[in-house]
């Protein structure tokens, strides 16, 4: 008897000890709530496609991330270039800067640091975006007897501004964005560099695409229907290449005295008969992704003034240059396969040209007059197993100048630009998507099946200005954070 009451008295003394446990977990956790709400900046912290900050309400969020593009690329172009120095050698009416025949090495072309998020409610959006530079800085005008004319001040290691933006929604489909942004015309350039089919936009869309400005704009996003119109500082002027200008400089990152646009406006209309917006985001389609449709359709027009910022012997006076500018694109994802393409149509009157050596325009009197710049891309895909896809790429572009005059009487090798085939480059390449766009491996090839002119020199994507066709090789690992 005495064992049972021993017994029953050391269960009592247990179930006793639990609930004063129990009791003592209770008050700690309630302190610790009441404590965490009478602090203002009780946040919380983590990862969802980014990290991120935000208040337990819901009206301040930041999200912090990046982009780094380490790459290889190798530049293939035929012995027999032409050599200027010796007419009766020469293979096309311009010189022919780098005549290595192999050229190859690395670098890391978007190194980007991404802010975004809302403050005081979703409503109010905004977004920070940078970018390290590479030294880029070069010029046309070099000889195969001087290669390292090929180089120009170094710029090499400059972070600069890429977006810098605040979106206001003041109703359920309507919006306005004022600050920096990409001007909503061209849709390879609307997709971010996270998000591209190949290791490099096209040179079609470098030359035609509009990039960044500086504005506002508005928007109205229906289910199906998204409208944007832009009133901004203009676009970019790469109509016909890098080197010569036939219209005014881009406004990226310049200050409101140096622009030189008199007006620019810019629209665009897109139509999505089915699919998600968010599927649009990047040209893939993963197996097992619902199918959509979105059609494109981006109107720019704008009015350059030369302002002084361009020419120290000042540029008071010279007349306006204009240019209208069409562009169509269509994405058809098959969940598992995607189809992308885009069409370009720009008419330029161009009273004054500038022709940019060593990153120093000089004016060109008489002007190009009215020139004619058009081009296409195609970009199929497919893929050939869960986490690899397969990608094709097509691209023309030609200019075809009103009047040359101005750009011959600066001789070579400004007078070469005016001497092209039209541009002609097949890439083909693979996408492993390691994790998503978040870690990405791709490898392309390249083939210029004509020369390729001055107008269509793009280093950054590979292609150097040759006599003959050429072949590019181009390999990069993506990382998103």
């Amino acid at each position: 008897m005495a064992e049972l009451k021993a017994l029953e008295g050391e269960k009592w003394l247990s179930q006793e000890r639990a609930d004063q446990i129990r009791a003592i977990v209770a008050d700690v956790v309630a302190d610790a709530d009441a404590r965490a709400s009478l602090r203002q900046d009780a946040m919380t912290a983590g990862w969802n496609d980014g990290f991120f900050l935000a208040s337990p309400d819901g009206r301040f969020k930041l999200q912090v991330g990046g982009l780094i593009q380490p790459r290889f690329m190798w530049s293939h172009v035929r012995a027999n270039q032409s050599d200027p120095t010796s007419p009766s050698q020469a293979v096309t009416p311009y010189p022919i800067p780098d005549q290595v025949e192999n050229n190859y090495g690395f670098d890391s072309n978007y190194n980007e640091l991404i802010f975004k998020g809302h403050v005081f409610s979703p409503a109010v959006e905004f977004m920070v975006r940078t970018n390290v530079d590479l030294n880029n800085s070069y010029s046309v005008a070099g000889t195969p007897t001087s290669p390292n004319a090929l180089t120009g001040p170094s710029n090499s290691g400059d972070m600069y501004l890429l977006d810098a933006w605040v979106r206001i929604a003041f109703a359920d489909e309507w919006s306005f964005r004022f600050g920096q942004y990409r001007s909503p015309y061209a849709r390879e350039q609307l997709v971010v560099e996270a998000n591209q089919m190949a290791v490099s936009r096209s040179t079609v869309v470098r030359n035609f695409g509009q990039w960044y400005t500086q504005g506002i704009e508005l928007q109205w996003q229906g289910d199906d229907v998204r409208w944007n119109l832009s009133v901004d500082s203009g676009g970019s002027a790469n109509f016909a290449g890098t080197e010569l200008r036939l219209s005014s400089n881009s406004s990226l990152d310049q200050p409101w005295w140096v622009q030189s646009s008199s007006y620019s406006i810019t629209t665009r209309l897109e139509w999505k008969p089915y699919g998600a917006w968010r599927d649009f985001n990047s040209f893939t389609s993963p197996m097992g992704e619902q199918q959509g449709l979105l059609l494109g359709l981006a109107f720019h027009t704008q009015g350059t003034s030369p302002d002084e910022s361009v020419s120290t012997s000042g540029n008071n006076g010279l007349p306006q240059n204009y240019v209208d500018s069409v562009t169509g694109d269509v994405q058809w994802n098959l969940g598992g396969a995607s189809v992308f393409a885009s069409a370009f149509w720009n008419y330029i009157d161009s009273n004054t040209t500038f022709f940019n050596a060593f990153n120093t325009p000089s004016p060109v009197d008489p002007n190009a007059s009215n020139t004619f710049a058009y081009g296409f891309t195609i970009q199929p895909a497919i893929y050939v197993a869960p986490k690899w896809e397969w990608y094709t790429r097509y691209e023309y572009g030609y200019v075809q100048f009103g009047d040359v005059t101005g750009i011959n009487n600066l001789g070579q090798p400004a007078s070469g630009i005016q001497f092209q085939n039209p541009y002609n480059v097949i890439t083909t390449g693979f996408n492993w998507y390691i994790d998503g766009q978040d870690l990405k491996w791709t490898i392309d090839f390249g083939y210029a099946i004509t020369d390729v002119n001055f107008a269509w020199q793009n280093l950054p994507a590979g292609w150097r200005i040759s006599a003959t066709d050429q072949f590019v090789m181009r390999t990069q690992l993506q990382l998103v954070f």
